[in-house]
Protein backbone atom coordinates (compact mmCIF):
# COMPACT_ATOMS: atom_id res chain seq x y z
CA UNK A 1 0.00 0.00 0.00
CA UNK A 2 1.07 3.53 -0.27
CA UNK A 3 0.95 3.95 3.38
CA UNK A 4 3.29 1.40 3.94
CA UNK A 5 5.68 2.29 1.31
CA UNK A 6 5.91 5.91 2.68
CA UNK A 7 6.72 4.16 6.07
CA UNK A 8 9.64 2.44 4.38
CA UNK A 9 10.46 5.67 2.70
CA UNK A 10 10.41 7.61 6.07
CA UNK A 11 11.81 4.95 8.31
CA UNK A 12 8.72 4.75 10.36
CA UNK A 13 6.04 2.35 11.86
CA UNK A 14 3.70 0.77 10.14
CA UNK A 15 0.48 -0.97 11.83
CA UNK A 16 -0.38 -4.61 10.55
CA UNK A 17 -4.36 -4.96 10.28
CA UNK A 18 -6.85 -7.48 9.16
CA UNK A 19 -10.83 -6.41 9.22
CA UNK A 20 -10.32 -3.13 10.69
CA UNK A 21 -8.04 -4.51 14.06
CA UNK A 22 -4.72 -3.41 14.19
CA UNK A 23 -2.65 -6.71 15.56
CA UNK A 24 0.83 -5.26 15.69
CA UNK A 25 3.06 -2.28 14.67
CA UNK A 26 6.49 -2.61 13.26
CA UNK A 27 9.48 -1.21 12.09
CA UNK A 28 8.49 -0.85 8.73
CA UNK A 29 11.92 -0.86 6.98
CA UNK A 30 12.87 -4.04 9.00
CA UNK A 31 9.76 -5.58 7.04
CA UNK A 32 11.06 -4.19 3.83
CA UNK A 33 14.38 -5.70 4.24
CA UNK A 34 13.12 -9.02 4.72
CA UNK A 35 10.95 -9.22 1.70
CA UNK A 36 13.73 -7.36 0.15
CA UNK A 37 16.48 -9.78 1.22
CA UNK A 38 13.97 -13.34 -0.20
CA UNK A 39 13.17 -11.45 -3.46
CA UNK A 40 17.22 -11.00 -3.72
CA UNK A 41 17.77 -14.69 -3.00
CA UNK A 42 14.64 -15.96 -4.78
CA UNK A 43 12.56 -13.61 -7.02
CA UNK A 44 10.33 -14.04 -4.37
CA UNK A 45 8.24 -12.44 -3.47
CA UNK A 46 7.35 -10.15 -6.23
CA UNK A 47 5.75 -6.98 -5.15
CA UNK A 48 2.60 -5.31 -6.03
CA UNK A 49 1.51 -1.78 -5.34
CA UNK A 50 -2.20 -2.59 -4.49
CA UNK A 51 -3.14 1.20 -4.10
CA UNK A 52 -1.52 2.08 -7.60
CA UNK A 53 -3.92 -0.57 -9.05
CA UNK A 54 -6.81 0.28 -7.29
CA UNK A 55 -6.29 4.64 -7.85
CA UNK A 56 -5.72 3.77 -11.82
CA UNK A 57 -8.82 0.80 -12.25
CA UNK A 58 -11.50 2.22 -14.47
CA UNK A 59 -14.12 0.22 -12.74
CA UNK A 60 -12.95 1.39 -8.88
CA UNK A 61 -16.28 2.29 -8.77
CA UNK A 62 -17.57 -1.08 -8.31
CA UNK A 63 -14.67 -3.46 -7.88
CA UNK A 64 -11.73 -3.61 -5.42
CA UNK A 65 -8.79 -5.32 -6.54
CA UNK A 66 -6.34 -7.19 -3.68
CA UNK A 67 -4.15 -9.57 -6.39
CA UNK A 68 -3.38 -10.56 -9.85
CA UNK A 69 -2.92 -13.31 -11.95
CA UNK A 70 0.77 -15.28 -11.61
CA UNK A 71 2.46 -12.78 -13.71
CA UNK A 72 0.95 -9.57 -12.77
CA UNK A 73 0.13 -7.87 -15.77
CA UNK A 74 -3.65 -8.69 -15.34
CA UNK A 75 -5.00 -7.28 -12.21
CA UNK A 76 -8.37 -9.13 -11.16
CA UNK A 77 -11.29 -8.75 -8.99
CA UNK A 78 -13.03 -11.78 -7.24
CA UNK A 79 -13.74 -14.82 -10.16
CA UNK A 80 -11.97 -12.62 -12.88
CA UNK A 81 -10.59 -14.58 -15.76
CA UNK A 82 -7.35 -13.65 -18.04
CA UNK A 83 -8.30 -13.07 -21.60
CA UNK A 84 -5.13 -11.65 -23.41
CA UNK A 85 -3.08 -11.89 -26.73
CA UNK A 86 0.01 -10.05 -27.77
CA UNK A 87 0.81 -8.62 -31.34
CA UNK A 88 4.45 -9.73 -32.37
CA UNK A 89 6.51 -6.74 -33.02
CA UNK A 90 8.83 -8.28 -35.19
CA UNK A 91 6.08 -9.24 -38.08
CA UNK A 92 5.95 -5.28 -38.69
CA UNK A 93 9.52 -4.78 -39.57
CA UNK A 94 10.37 -4.23 -43.17
CA UNK A 95 13.62 -3.76 -45.11
CA UNK A 96 14.28 -0.92 -47.36
CA UNK A 97 15.54 -2.28 -50.79
CA UNK A 98 19.12 -2.43 -52.21
CA UNK A 99 19.74 -1.36 -48.53
CA UNK A 100 20.19 -4.62 -46.27
CA UNK A 101 20.97 -2.76 -43.20
CA UNK A 102 18.21 -0.40 -43.00
CA UNK A 103 14.82 -1.33 -41.20
CA UNK A 104 11.67 0.49 -40.63
CA UNK A 105 8.55 -0.22 -38.76
CA UNK A 106 4.77 -0.71 -40.31
CA UNK A 107 2.57 1.82 -38.46
CA UNK A 108 0.15 1.71 -40.93
CA UNK A 109 -0.07 -2.49 -41.10
CA UNK A 110 0.03 -2.50 -36.85
CA UNK A 111 -2.74 0.48 -36.74
CA UNK A 112 -4.73 -1.87 -39.69
CA UNK A 113 -4.40 -5.30 -37.47
CA UNK A 114 -5.67 -4.25 -34.34
CA UNK A 115 -9.46 -3.70 -34.91
CA UNK A 116 -10.02 -6.79 -35.82
CA UNK A 117 -7.94 -8.52 -33.14
CA UNK A 118 -10.10 -6.46 -30.67
CA UNK A 119 -13.56 -8.06 -32.16
CA UNK A 120 -11.74 -11.41 -31.90
CA UNK A 121 -11.27 -11.22 -28.56
CA UNK A 122 -14.44 -9.53 -27.45
CA UNK A 123 -16.13 -12.37 -29.10
CA UNK A 124 -14.52 -14.82 -27.39
CA UNK A 125 -15.98 -14.07 -24.20
CA UNK A 126 -19.54 -15.35 -25.61
CA UNK A 127 -18.24 -18.22 -27.20
CA UNK A 128 -16.13 -19.72 -24.08
CA UNK A 129 -16.90 -21.73 -21.02
CA UNK A 130 -16.66 -20.76 -17.95
CA UNK A 131 -16.10 -23.29 -14.69
CA UNK A 132 -18.47 -21.28 -12.64
CA UNK A 133 -21.04 -19.01 -13.15
CA UNK A 134 -19.90 -16.30 -10.99
CA UNK A 135 -16.94 -16.10 -13.69
CA UNK A 136 -19.44 -16.08 -16.89
CA UNK A 137 -21.04 -13.10 -15.03
CA UNK A 138 -18.03 -11.51 -14.18
CA UNK A 139 -16.41 -11.60 -17.85
CA UNK A 140 -19.53 -10.95 -19.53
CA UNK A 141 -20.44 -7.73 -17.29
CA UNK A 142 -17.55 -6.47 -17.69
CA UNK A 143 -16.13 -7.59 -20.87
CA UNK A 144 -12.60 -6.97 -19.51
CA UNK A 145 -9.41 -7.81 -22.35
CA UNK A 146 -6.07 -7.45 -22.69
CA UNK A 147 -4.20 -6.93 -25.50
CA UNK A 148 -0.24 -6.52 -25.63
CA UNK A 149 2.99 -6.81 -27.49
CA UNK A 150 5.50 -9.18 -27.54
CA UNK A 151 8.81 -9.08 -29.09
CA UNK A 152 9.79 -5.85 -28.31
CA UNK A 153 13.53 -5.99 -27.66
CA UNK A 154 14.28 -8.15 -30.96
CA UNK A 155 12.73 -5.32 -32.90
CA UNK A 156 14.93 -2.46 -31.43
CA UNK A 157 17.56 -4.95 -31.99
CA UNK A 158 17.13 -4.78 -35.25
CA UNK A 159 16.07 -1.22 -35.96
CA UNK A 160 19.57 -0.69 -34.46
CA UNK A 161 18.09 1.38 -31.33
CA UNK A 162 19.50 0.31 -27.74
CA UNK A 163 16.89 -0.60 -25.19
CA UNK A 164 16.07 1.53 -22.60
CA UNK A 165 18.28 5.07 -24.89
CA UNK A 166 15.62 7.93 -24.76
CA UNK A 167 15.28 6.37 -28.78
CA UNK A 168 14.19 3.40 -27.68
CA UNK A 169 11.53 5.26 -25.26
CA UNK A 170 10.33 7.47 -28.29
CA UNK A 171 9.35 4.73 -30.36
CA UNK A 172 7.73 2.39 -27.39
CA UNK A 173 6.19 6.15 -26.86
CA UNK A 174 4.73 6.01 -30.60
CA UNK A 175 4.27 2.33 -30.54
CA UNK A 176 2.11 2.19 -27.14
CA UNK A 177 -0.05 5.60 -28.49
CA UNK A 178 -1.07 3.79 -31.05
CA UNK A 179 -2.26 0.45 -29.60
CA UNK A 180 -4.27 2.10 -27.33
CA UNK A 181 -5.94 4.58 -29.02
CA UNK A 182 -6.81 2.42 -31.92
CA UNK A 183 -7.96 -0.32 -29.58
CA UNK A 184 -9.97 2.31 -27.53
CA UNK A 185 -11.38 3.83 -30.72
CA UNK A 186 -12.07 -0.33 -31.55
CA UNK A 187 -14.03 -0.85 -28.39
CA UNK A 188 -16.50 2.34 -28.59
CA UNK A 189 -17.27 1.32 -32.15
CA UNK A 190 -18.42 -1.98 -30.91
CA UNK A 191 -20.20 -0.37 -28.29
CA UNK A 192 -21.77 1.59 -31.16
CA UNK A 193 -22.55 -2.14 -32.97
CA UNK A 194 -23.32 -3.97 -30.24
CA UNK A 195 -23.75 -1.92 -26.80
CA UNK A 196 -21.66 -1.18 -23.90
CA UNK A 197 -19.88 -3.82 -21.19
CA UNK A 198 -23.15 -4.15 -19.26
CA UNK A 199 -22.18 -2.16 -15.82
CA UNK A 200 -20.80 0.61 -17.87
CA UNK A 201 -22.13 3.98 -15.77
CA UNK A 202 -20.66 7.16 -17.60
CA UNK A 203 -21.37 9.14 -14.50
CA UNK A 204 -18.86 6.96 -12.42
CA UNK A 205 -16.44 5.35 -14.99
CA UNK A 206 -12.94 6.83 -14.63
CA UNK A 207 -10.88 6.88 -17.89
CA UNK A 208 -7.69 5.84 -16.56
CA UNK A 209 -6.05 6.23 -19.60
CA UNK A 210 -7.02 9.82 -20.26
CA UNK A 211 -3.66 11.57 -20.45
CA UNK A 212 -2.51 9.71 -23.36
CA UNK A 213 -5.84 9.23 -24.94
CA UNK A 214 -6.92 11.94 -28.20
CA UNK A 215 -9.77 14.09 -27.08
CA UNK A 216 -12.13 13.78 -29.42
CA UNK A 217 -11.89 9.85 -28.51
CA UNK A 218 -12.32 10.31 -24.98
CA UNK A 219 -15.54 12.52 -25.43
CA UNK A 220 -16.84 9.58 -27.90
CA UNK A 221 -15.74 7.21 -24.59
CA UNK A 222 -18.25 8.93 -22.73
CA UNK A 223 -21.21 9.89 -25.23
CA UNK A 224 -20.66 5.94 -27.10
CA UNK A 225 -19.23 3.74 -23.81
CA UNK A 226 -16.98 1.46 -24.09
CA UNK A 227 -17.58 -2.39 -24.86
CA UNK A 228 -14.67 -3.50 -22.84
CA UNK A 229 -14.14 -2.12 -19.44
CA UNK A 230 -10.40 -2.90 -19.70
CA UNK A 231 -8.22 -3.01 -23.33
CA UNK A 232 -4.38 -3.46 -22.65
CA UNK A 233 -2.53 -5.61 -21.09
CA UNK A 234 1.34 -6.69 -21.28
CA UNK A 235 2.17 -10.13 -21.00
CA UNK A 236 5.24 -12.11 -20.06
CA UNK A 237 4.47 -14.38 -22.84
CA UNK A 238 7.99 -16.39 -22.49
CA UNK A 239 5.73 -19.88 -24.51
CA UNK A 240 4.37 -18.03 -27.48
CA UNK A 241 7.38 -16.16 -27.45
CA UNK A 242 9.61 -19.46 -27.82
CA UNK A 243 6.92 -20.49 -30.06
CA UNK A 244 7.73 -17.37 -32.31
CA UNK A 245 11.11 -18.15 -33.28
CA UNK A 246 12.29 -17.17 -30.36
CA UNK A 247 11.60 -13.84 -29.80
CA UNK A 248 12.17 -11.52 -27.08
CA UNK A 249 9.03 -12.10 -24.61
CA UNK A 250 6.74 -9.08 -23.72
CA UNK A 251 8.40 -5.60 -23.32
CA UNK A 252 11.53 -7.23 -22.15
CA UNK A 253 15.26 -6.84 -23.58
CA UNK A 254 16.74 -10.20 -25.04
CA UNK A 255 17.91 -12.07 -22.26
CA UNK A 256 21.20 -13.13 -24.62
CA UNK A 257 21.97 -13.66 -28.24
CA UNK A 258 22.10 -17.83 -27.23
CA UNK A 259 20.40 -19.71 -24.27
CA UNK A 260 19.89 -22.66 -23.38
CA UNK A 261 16.25 -23.61 -22.39
CA UNK A 262 14.84 -26.23 -19.88
CA UNK A 263 11.70 -28.42 -22.09
CA UNK A 264 9.27 -30.62 -20.27
CA UNK A 265 8.48 -33.30 -23.18
CA UNK A 266 5.84 -36.46 -22.37
CA UNK A 267 8.89 -38.31 -21.46
CA UNK A 268 11.86 -36.28 -19.71
CA UNK A 269 13.28 -33.19 -20.10
CA UNK A 270 15.80 -31.82 -22.63
CA UNK A 271 17.80 -28.84 -22.28
CA UNK A 272 17.40 -27.03 -25.80
CA UNK A 273 20.05 -24.41 -27.34
CA UNK A 274 18.53 -21.58 -29.64
CA UNK A 275 19.53 -18.20 -30.68
CA UNK A 276 17.94 -15.21 -30.29
CA UNK A 277 15.80 -14.38 -33.24
CA UNK A 278 17.51 -11.45 -34.61
CA UNK A 279 20.97 -12.94 -34.02
CA UNK A 280 19.36 -16.16 -36.40
CA UNK A 281 17.12 -14.67 -38.84
CA UNK A 282 19.76 -11.41 -39.09
CA UNK A 283 22.65 -12.61 -37.57
CA UNK A 284 22.25 -9.26 -35.61
CA UNK A 285 23.68 -9.14 -32.11
CA UNK A 286 21.83 -6.64 -29.98
CA UNK A 287 21.57 -5.16 -26.54
CA UNK A 288 20.95 -7.68 -23.78
CA UNK A 289 20.76 -7.68 -20.53
CA UNK A 290 24.02 -7.80 -19.63
CA UNK A 291 24.31 -4.30 -21.34
CA UNK A 292 21.75 -2.82 -19.21
CA UNK A 293 21.79 -0.63 -16.22
CA UNK A 294 18.56 -0.90 -13.97
CA UNK A 295 17.61 2.20 -14.60
CA UNK A 296 17.65 0.97 -18.32
CA UNK A 297 14.66 -1.13 -17.72
CA UNK A 298 12.45 1.43 -14.90
CA UNK A 299 12.89 3.70 -17.87
CA UNK A 300 11.34 1.38 -20.18
CA UNK A 301 8.52 0.00 -17.32
CA UNK A 302 7.62 3.94 -16.39
CA UNK A 303 7.55 4.92 -20.58
CA UNK A 304 4.53 2.33 -21.41
CA UNK A 305 2.73 2.60 -17.89
CA UNK A 306 0.35 5.75 -19.24
CA UNK A 307 -0.69 3.40 -22.00
CA UNK A 308 -1.21 0.87 -19.97
CA UNK A 309 -5.19 0.33 -18.24
CA UNK A 310 -4.60 -3.46 -16.51
CA UNK A 311 -0.76 -3.49 -16.31
CA UNK A 312 2.75 -4.59 -17.15
CA UNK A 313 4.75 -7.86 -16.42
CA UNK A 314 7.99 -6.49 -16.31
CA UNK A 315 11.19 -8.42 -14.63
CA UNK A 316 14.61 -6.25 -13.77
CA UNK A 317 17.72 -8.43 -14.81
CA UNK A 318 20.27 -7.55 -11.83
CA UNK A 319 23.99 -8.22 -12.15
CA UNK A 320 26.56 -9.29 -9.51
CA UNK A 321 27.59 -5.76 -9.31
CA UNK A 322 24.57 -4.22 -7.72
CA UNK A 323 24.49 -3.62 -4.00
CA UNK A 324 21.53 -4.83 -1.70
CA UNK A 325 20.84 -1.23 -1.29
CA UNK A 326 20.69 -0.28 -4.51
CA UNK A 327 18.78 -3.48 -5.54
CA UNK A 328 16.04 -2.45 -2.96
CA UNK A 329 15.79 0.79 -5.15
CA UNK A 330 14.51 -0.78 -7.83
CA UNK A 331 11.21 -1.13 -5.92
CA UNK A 332 11.21 1.96 -4.86
CA UNK A 333 11.74 3.74 -7.36
CA UNK A 334 9.05 1.52 -9.27
CA UNK A 335 6.57 2.77 -6.78
CA UNK A 336 7.27 6.65 -7.18
CA UNK A 337 7.63 5.73 -10.93
CA UNK A 338 3.56 4.82 -11.13
CA UNK A 339 4.30 1.12 -11.58
CA UNK A 340 1.70 -1.60 -10.51
CA UNK A 341 4.05 -4.00 -9.88
CA UNK A 342 7.51 -4.87 -10.38
CA UNK A 343 9.77 -8.57 -10.30
CA UNK A 344 13.65 -9.22 -10.18
CA UNK A 345 15.52 -11.63 -11.24
CA UNK A 346 19.69 -12.21 -10.07
CA UNK A 347 21.16 -15.06 -11.78
CA UNK A 348 23.83 -15.16 -9.18
CA UNK A 349 21.07 -16.04 -6.88
CA UNK A 350 19.66 -19.00 -4.92
CA UNK A 351 16.64 -19.77 -7.91
CA UNK A 352 17.44 -21.49 -10.56
CA UNK A 353 16.16 -19.97 -13.85
CA UNK A 354 14.70 -22.07 -16.76
CA UNK A 355 16.41 -20.24 -19.31
CA UNK A 356 20.14 -19.83 -18.97
CA UNK A 357 23.03 -17.97 -21.11
CA UNK A 358 25.31 -19.86 -22.09
CA UNK A 359 28.63 -19.50 -24.40
CA UNK A 360 28.23 -20.16 -27.74
CA UNK A 361 30.99 -22.39 -28.30
CA UNK A 362 29.70 -24.76 -25.18
CA UNK A 363 28.74 -28.04 -25.50
CA UNK A 364 24.68 -28.42 -25.01
CA UNK A 365 23.75 -31.69 -23.06
CA UNK A 366 20.41 -33.48 -23.82
CA UNK A 367 17.68 -35.12 -21.06
CA UNK A 368 20.29 -33.91 -18.01
CA UNK A 369 20.19 -36.21 -14.59
CA UNK A 370 19.74 -33.29 -12.47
Amino acid sequence: TDEFMRAVDTGGQFSLRFGGRVYKNVDAMALWNEIMRATWDWAEPGVLFLDTINRKNNLAYIERIEATNPCGEQPLPPNGACLLGSFNLVKYIGRYPNKDETFWFDYEQFKHDIPPIIRAMDNIIDVASFPLKEQEDEAKNKRRIGVGITGLGSSLCILGIKYGSVEARDFTNVLLSTLTNTAYRTSVSLAIEKGPFPVFDKNKFRLSLAPVLEEDLINDVFKYGLRNSHLISIAPTGTISFCADNISSGMEPILAHTVDRTILTKTDVEIVRVKDYAYETYDIKGTTVDDLSIDDHLNMLITAIPYVDSAISKTVNVGDSVHFDDFKDIYMKAWKGGAKGLTTFRASGKRFGPIQKVDEGAACFINPDT
